[in-house]
């Protein structure tokens, strides 16, 4: 199975959260236009709390069905805050790299880097549709929406340093029955302790009795140092399962290179690290053979019917 190969770009510095201490931390390095070329600094960057959504898609999946992404922000704090974002992903029909800075304005739209106020005490931003309000914003192209598209979206809360003053979350969701099904995932606060080795357990259970699951797998490369110091970098990983029976490896491993900030998707995994029919049920680490960023990483147990799943993160295995 191919696996996207994402690029990188220039230096972003941000601050982020280290129990109550804060210090500062290279994030997110890369062009903000995805050309090479790197937009000019803004005057006033936020620092403070981050929370990383490693996985923010747009994707048209088995039998043509679209799952679009349902953004939330919520600033809990009783005092207005800057929240920027660093959007980084990948253009899935022509393969090219997207990353865009904003923040998200006092009515909760999203706006050039602290251009508009300060996003309310108190308030949650929504966005029914993450991608198609970039578009609306002009920050992205029109034809995103029918491309596609796979990434992460890291949201700073400045001034902020306690865990809970932010939240941001994602809800994967498609047209079924009359109605959505969907998934959730919680926003991940960011710390100078990050893993570079990451496992996750995952089931094919299609073909036998109950529920007809498969798995998928999504690594982003966060975009920091695992303690916080140096500059994060472009990463190779190592993905290899282990069988359940046996506790040793089997199938075939993977490996792939992410770009600062980007995700890559491995569908149907357990088909594709070629795992024997007889495994249905096997443990996957994922490891960072180079490069010296920290790695996310999300899990997705999958019906085969309405393509409805149930995410998790993967656990950190350092």
């Amino acid at each position: 199975m191919k696996l996207s190969e994402c690029l990188r770009g220039s230096l972003v510095l941000v601050w982020l959260l280290a129990s109550s201490d804060l210090r500062a931390l290279p994030v997110r390095s890369r062009s903000a236009s995805g050309s090479g070329t790197a937009r000019p600094m803004e005057a006033q960057i936020a620092s403070g709390l981050a929370v990383n959504l490693p996985l923010v898609a747009r994707l048209v999946g088995a039998g043509n069905t679209l799952y679009i992404s349902a953004v939330d922000v919520s600033n809990n704090d009783s005092l207005d805050a800057e929240v920027d974002f660093y959007f980084d992903g990948v253009d899935l029909k022509s393969g090219l790299p997207l990353a865009r800075n904003g923040s998200i304005s006092s009515s909760g739209a999203l706006v050039a880097q602290g251009s508009v106020g300060k996003m309310r005490a108190r308030s949650n931003a929504h966005f029914d549709d993450f991608i198609d309000a970039m578009v609306k914003a002009g920050m992205l192209d029109a034809s995103i929406e029918t491309d596609g598209f796979i990434g992460s979206v890291l949201f700073v809360f400045d001034g902020f340093t306690k865990r809970g003053q932010g939240a941001a979350q994602v809800r994967f969701y498609n047209s079924f029955g009359g109605g959505t099904v969907s998934q959730a995932l919680k926003g991940y606060e960011m710390t100078v302790n990050e893993p570079q080795a990451l496992v996750a357990t995952l089931r094919d259970s299609r073909g036998k009795p109950g529920p007809q699951l498969y798995g998928n797998l999504f690594i982003n490369n966060t975009g920091i140092t695992p303690t916080g110091t140096g500059t994060a970098t472009e990463i190779s990983v190592h993905v290899q399962a282990y069988a359940n029976s046996t506790g040793q490896p089997t199938g075939t491993p993977l490996d792939t290179k992410i770009g600062i900030g980007q995700t890559v998707g491995i569908s149907d995994a357990l088909t594709a690290l070629h795992v024997p029919a007889g495994e249905d049920t096997v443990l996957v680490y994922v490891t960072v053979s180079s490069g010296t960023s920290a790695i996310a990483g999300v899990s997705a147990q999958v019906d085969q019917t309405t393509r409805d799943g149930s995410v998790v993160l993967m656990s950190r295995a350092d």
